[in-house]
């Protein structure tokens, strides 16, 4: 009895080393998985990784897509992530670039006024946008019949519709009007008079 409480105890403790080494693993060679996570945080996927790993992966990272002009940069902010709270020791960092990182930290709602402004007036057309479409799909199931272009394939009397592809066309182009219309204005914006005007 006691030697098998002994071998399970084992068994327990082997399985916990196996876990803790499964998601505390410091090999640079494999991905953290979010999805296998039984603490479900993500894990900072640089905090494992020697300064020199993360310097040479961003090298890499700039030669194979043509930013080798902004390696210095990339190795500085690739470095800044691995340990957020030491950033004040990554070498290379100007003082405005360190407080920069600081006011983040310290002012994380000081902002552009600007942006705020950005943000609401995109709030704003999201929500109209949404108030346009969900009229459009109200009125689907009363407009065609008002305006005399029924999109039923058969009449209430059972007889078969002949316009109703037509009619369906038709309704999904007014369906399309604020849409289409908003393409036209770029269009307009790009090959209007005075546009045409500028390029001669």
């Amino acid at each position: 009895m006691a030697s098998q409480a002994i071998q399970e105890s084992t068994a327990v403790a082997e399985r916990r080393d196996v876990t803790d080494e499964k998601y505390h693993r410091a090999s640079s060679d494999e991905a953290f998985n979010t999805n296998d996570n039984v603490t479900a945080k993500i894990q900072n996927p640089l905090a494992h990784l020697k300064q020199e790993e993360v310097i040479r992966d961003v090298e890499a990272f700039a030669m194979e897509n043509g930013f080798g002009d902004m390696t210095p940069l990339l190795v500085k902010g690739a470095l800044v992530a691995k340990d957020p709270p030491a950033f004040e020791s990554v070498p290379g960092l100007t003082e405005l670039e360190m407080d920069a990182i600081r006011n983040e930290v310290l002012h994380k709602w000081r902002q552009p006024k600007l942006l705020y402004f950005t943000i609401i007036l995109c709030s704003i057309g999201a929500a109209v946008q949404g108030w346009d479409q969900t009229g459009s799909n109200g009125a689907n199931l009363s407009f065609p019949d008002a305006l005399g272009i029924p999109v039923e394939n058969t009449f209430a009397d059972g007889t078969v519709n002949p316009a109703a592809a037509r009619n369906q066309w038709l309704q999904g182009l007014i369906n399309a009007g604020p849409y289409i219309a908003s393409a036209f204005m770029l269009v307009r914006h790009y090959h209007g008079r005075k546009r045409l005007a500028n390029l001669q």
